[in-house]
């Protein structure tokens, strides 16, 4: 995997590169860089697609310039990696903010868009609502250091009992999380980005194959969200994934490439 970078006026973004094939871009969410997309990468470039991974502003390699953000910047920054990686329009997946990055992208530049998978995410007020601003405090604390902070931010994204059953469920992701440069600048910009989030008057005009994605037991971003969504995309397809919460990836690891399957189906014979 090779990183790139792409400027941004004053502001550089990174972006890493892996695999040929039809693009698959993947998006991530509040505060969390590309490398938390775990295993999913390999496994997507096993399946020979080309995979571009970017870290938002305010994340990873890319710079974090003081706040506030706003959401068509996160999706223009999008789109000049994507155009920067000149594969093509690209499946876009995006997770929780990484699903509202995603819908902007949709909206603003949809030649760059052959299929959306929108996961754990919202189209925000007035349709829909906005994520459960009771996971920003602890989020907070846990990405500055704080062990307790941490544990309740864990409980609050996945099922409880997936948790109990599974105590290592976060071994792979505290890794990686452990090697994020924390910023305050860059978590309080996303932060301001998704408080004016809203697409929902617009969703109409998106017209690529869609899947919208939650677990059924979502504590963040309430899984009736996600029904909206399908119901405003035109010929959107809703899956939600039982007994899971906003990190479902981590709980049932087959979801979301099963998605992205099924809407990389549907590209092929739009």
């Amino acid at each position: 995997m090779s990183q790139r970078f792409v400027q941004r006026g004053r502001v550089r973004i990174a972006y890493e590169l892996l695999g040929d094939g039809p693009p698959v871009a993947l998006v991530q969410g509040l505060g969390l860089p590309g490398r938390m997309w775990l295993g999913l990468t390999g496994g997507l470039v096993k399946s020979r697609r080309s995979i571009i991974v970017p870290d938002n502003r305010g994340t990873g390699s890319s710079d974090a310039p003081l706040p506030p953000y706003r959401m068509g910047t996160l999706a223009d920054d999008l789109a000049a990696v994507l155009e920067d990686a000149a594969r093509g329009p690209a499946l876009v997946v995006g997770i929780s903010l990484g699903g509202m990055i995603a819908q902007h992208l949709a909206l603003r530049h949809p030649r760059l868009v052959s299929g959306l998978v929108l996961a754990a995410t919202t189209c925000g007020p007035p349709v829909g609502t906005l994520p459960n601003l009771g996971l920003v405090p602890p989020m907070f604390r846990s990405l500055a250091g704080d062990a307790r902070a941490l544990e309740k931010v864990r409980a609050l994204l996945v099922n409880p009992q997936a948790l109990a059953g599974n105590p290592r469920l976060f071994d792979e992701w505290d890794r990686q999380l452990s090697r994020q440069a924390w910023r305050w600048s860059g978590f309080v910009g996303q932060l301001a980005a998704a408080a004016l989030h809203s697409t929902g008057l617009s969703l109409g005009r998106i017209r690529c194959p869609v899947e919208v994605i939650a677990g059924d037991s979502d504590r963040i971003v309430p899984p009736l969200n996600s029904r909206i969504l399908a119901q405003h995309i035109p010929g959107a397809e809703l899956t939600l994934v039982p007994g899971a919460g906003h990190a479902f990836p981590l709980e049932a690891p087959a979801a979301l490439p099963a998605a992205i399957r099924r809407v990389a189906a549907r590209m092929d014979v739009s």
